[in-house]
C-alpha cells in the first residue's frame, strides 16, 4: 500500500510541477534560514572541551578599587582577570592538578629562514600546566616542564600554522627562533588546535586562532624579548613606572591575566578556601580593600557569562523556526487549491472503496515528499551560506572555517522540513478526505 501511495504522490507532483517547485522553494528557504542560524547558535554555545569541562575552572580575585564597581561584568562580580602578582602568589598552591596563567604579548619574530621576512606576532604567555590542562595535541615534540618555567628556559612551542610559515611544515624541534633579541629553541609543534570557542582566552579572542607562538609566562619580564602586554587590560591604584617591566609587574594592580586550574572532584571548596586565605593575607599587607569576592567558576558557566552573543543567537534561532512555520502556512493555500482541484479523482477512489484515512495518508505523504525535497535543498543552501559567512567574516573575529554544517544538522533539517510540510499539508489533506464521492460522481 505504501508503494501505491508513493506512486500516486509522485504522479501528482509531476502533474503540477510549478506548484511543486514553489512549495519546495518555500520550505527550502525556511529550512536554509533555520538550519544556518541554529548551526551558528550551536557552534557559539557548544561545550568546547567535553572530556574535561567539568574539571576546568576560571579563577578570579577581587583586588579592585573599593570606590568603584568593575565594568564589563555583572554587578557584584570581581574583575574578569587577575594581576601578575596574584597569579604568582596563588600558583604556590598544590591543590590544582594543573594550573596556568594565560596572557598575550606582542613582539617581532625573526625567522631562521632569510626568505621569510621578520614580522610582528601574537605570543601566548602560558605555564607548563597549560599543555596537560588543555590536552593540546602535538605533531612534533612536546611542551616544556615546570623547571623551564622556574629557570626561564628560552624554549617555545609553535602552532601548526606558524611552523608551516617559519619552517615549511617540517619537524622543527631543535631549531632556533629569535623573538626580539632573544633566541628561543623550538621544543614542540602543535597539531591542529583551534577549540571553538577558545575557552582559555574568552577575554581577548574567544573565536580566533591559537596564537602562533607559546613561551614560558615570565619572559614577559625580559626586556630583550621585546614582548609587550597586549589584549584587554584594566588598571587602578598608584601609577607605577613601566621602564622596568619586572618591577612594574610586581607592583601594579593591572588586571590582564586569565587564570585556569584543573581540579579533581571535591577539591573546589578547598581551593576556594585557599584563595580566601590568600586574599586575607594580602589584605594585611594593604591590598584587597574589598571583602572576599573570589570566584572559582566552572568552564561552561564562565563561557555563558562571557559569551554575549549566546542569548542573541538563541533568540534568532527561535525566530528562524517561526519564519519556517510562516513559510509553511503560506503554502497551505496552494496545497489546498491543488488537492481540491482533484476532487473528481478523489471521489472515484472513495467510490471504489478507499477510506478517508487512506486518502488523508496519500495526500499527507505527498506533502512529506515535498518537505523532504525542500529540506535537502535547504541543507545544501545552508552549507553554501555558512561557507559564505566563513569567507566574509574577518579572521580577526572568527578563525577560518569555524562555521560548517555538522552531521546532526542533516537530521535537524529533515525534521524541520517534515514538521513544516505537516503544518502546510495537514489541513488541505483533511479537506481532501472529506470530499463526498456521490457528489463528485454526479458531477462527472
Amino acid at each position: 500500500m505504501l508503494g501505491f501511495y508513493v506512486h500516486m504522490a509522485v504522479k501528482s507532483l509531476r502533474a503540477t510541477p510549478l506548484i511543486s517547485l514553489v512549495t519546495v522553494f518555500a520550505i527550502g528557504i525556511g529550512v536554509t534560514v533555520s538550519t544556518t542560524i541554529i548551526s551558528v547558535e550551536n557552534i557559539l554555545t557548544r561545550d568546547p572541551f567535553p572530556a574535561k569541562s567539568d574539571k576546568l575552572f576560571n579563577v578570579r580575585m577581587d583586588s579592585w578599587d573599593p570606590d568603584s564597581q568593575f565594568f564589563d561584568v555583572a554587578p557584584g562580580e570581581p574583575p574578569k582577570q587577575i594581576t601578575y602578582r596574584d597569579m604568582v602568589g596563588i600558583m604556590e598552591s598544590d591543590i590544582p592538578r594543573h594550573q596556568t596563567g594565560v596572557g598575550t604579548g606582542l613582539s617581532f619574530v625573526f625567522p631562521e629562514n632569510d626568505l621569510v621576512r621578520p614580522y610582528r606576532a601574537a605570543v601566548q604567555l602560558v605555564h607548563a600546566g597549560f599543555f596537560p590542562l588543555t590536552q593540546a595535541p602535538f605533531r612534533y615534540g612536546q611542551g616544556w616542564n615546570q623547571a623551564a618555567d622556574r629557570n626561564r628556559d628560552p624554549v617555545c612551542v609553535l602552532s601548526q600554522e606558524a611552523n608551516e610559515k617559519l619552517f615549511g611544515g617540517e619537524d622543527s624541534v631543535g631549531r632556533q627562533l629569535r623573538i626580539g633579541k632573544r633566541n628561543f629553541s623550538v621544543i614542540g609543534v602543535l597539531d591542529h588546535f583551534n577549540p571553538t570557542p577558545k575557552y582559555y582566552d574568552t577575554i581577548n579572542d574567544v573565536f580566533g586562532d591559537t596564537c602562533e607562538i607559546l613561551v614560558p609566562f615570565d619572559f614577559i619580564k625580559e626586556d630583550d624579548t621585546g614582548l609587550s602586554i597586549s589584549g584587554n587590560t584594566d588598571n587602578w591604584g598608584p601609577r607605577v613606572p613601566r621602564d622596568d617591566t619586572a618591577k612594574f609587574l610586581a607592583a601594579t594592580e593591572m588586571c590582564w591575566i586569565q587564570f585556569w586550574v584543573e581540579l579533581d572532584s571535591g577539591k573546589r571548596r578547598a581551593y576556594h578556601d585557599y584563595l580566601d586565605a590568600y586574599a586575607a593575607g594580602q589584605r594585611e599587607l594593604g591590598r584587597f580593600p574589598r571583602e572576599n569576592n573570589n570566584r572559582v567558576t566552572p568552564l561552561l558557566n564562565w563561557l555563558a557569562q562571557r559569551n554575549d552573543s549566546a542569548e542573541q543567537t538563541r533568540a534568532m534561532a527561535w525566530i528562524s523556526v517561526m519564519f519556517l512555520l510562516i513559510c509553511a502556512l503560506n503554502i497551505t493555500g496552494l496545497l489546498l487549491g491543488k488537492f481540491l482541484s482533484r476532487s473528481g479523482l478523489v471521489g472515484v477512489h472513495r467510490a471504489l472503496g478507499a477510506s478517508k484515512r487512506s486518502i488523508f495518508a496519500q495526500h499527507l505523504l505527498e506533502c512529506w515528499l515535498l518537505g523532504i525535497a525542500g529540506g535537502l535543498a535547504g541543507l545544501v543552501a545552508s552549507g553554501a551560506l555558512l561557507r559564505f559567512i566563513n569567507a566574509a567574516v574577518p579572521s580577526s573575529i572568527f578563525h577560518d572555517q569555524v562555521f560548517s554544517v555538522e552531521p546532526s544538522m542533516f537530521w535537524l533539517a529533515l525534521g524541520l522540513s517534515l514538521i513544516a510540510s505537516l503544518v502546510a499539508g495537514v489541513y488541505p489533506a483533511w479537506r481532501a478526505c472529506q470530499i463526498a464521492p456521490a457528489v463528485q460522481l454526479k458531477l462527472q
